[in-house]
């Protein structure tokens, strides 16, 4: 996860990570309503530092109160979904010269583990393989060290994770998501800024084609896919 500067170091900043791994994660889907008291009861906190945590989430998009009803989990339809590829393709290009200037050999070693890893889903399992695929990306966006641009695109990343999970997961597109990883790890290695930001520019679209087809054709799957989760 990637918890903006003020969590680090703080109980509140704990309980918010580990309340935004959990919608992430799909433990708590999209549409789903958050009872306080359960929440209470899981994490073992009190209230206060609990509604803090939810006022963050809500902050940056994750939750959202309607009025009489209470706090969900914050459910993307396809119209929005397509509006945060479209920021994404805006942004994430800019990332690859600061990127590629700064990367050290140690961190291309760590990212073609990465990827290996990635390689074993059929062993690692799915969870394991979206966590890795999402330390992928932030990881190698947090290198550029610009700070509000890598806070914006992470809760974009964060956001979008629920629905890119099922899809990945649900079509087994791995192959095609793998090949872009190493071409991102090559380009990274070459030096090549360009083609890392062409290889970003084909991994969002690719994404946003796949996801598009998984949401025509299999709305009923995804809903089951959450609720198995949950």
């Amino acid at each position: 996860m990637s918890p903006t500067s003020h969590e680090f170091g703080s109980p509140e900043g704990d309980l918010t990570s580990r309340l935004r791994t959990s919608i992430v994660e799909g433990i708590y889907p999209p549409g789903h309503r958050l009872v306080q008291e359960e929440l209470a009861d899981r994490f073992g906190v009190s209230r206060i530092p609990l509604r803090e945590a939810m006022r963050t989430l809500a902050g940056e998009g994750l939750l959202r109160t309607v009025p009489g009803r209470g706090t969900f989990v914050t459910a993307l339809d396809l119209d929005e979904i397509d509006e945060i590829y479209d920021l994404r393709r805006l942004v994430e290009p800019s990332f690859a010269e600061h990127v590629t200037e700064r990367v050290s050999r140690r961190d291309i070693s760590r990212f073609e583990t990465m990827a290996e890893q990635m390689d074993q889903v059929a062993d690692t399992g799915a969870g394991a393989w979206s966590r890795t695929n999402l330390a992928f990306h932030l990881d190698m966006y947090r290198l550029s060290r610009l700070p509000m641009r890598y806070e914006i695109i992470a809760q974009m990343y964060h956001r979008l994770e629920p629905y890119s999970r099922f899809y990945v997961h649900g079509t087994c597109a791995y192959d095609r998501v793998q090949d872009e990883h190493k071409a991102m790890v090559q380009a990274l290695a070459d030096g090549n800024s360009e083609e890392l930001a062409r290889q970003i520019i084909l991994h969002i679209d690719g994404g946003q084609t796949g996801l598009h087809r998984a949401w025509e054709n299999s709305a009923e799957d995804m809903r089951t896919y959450w609720a198995e989760r949950s």
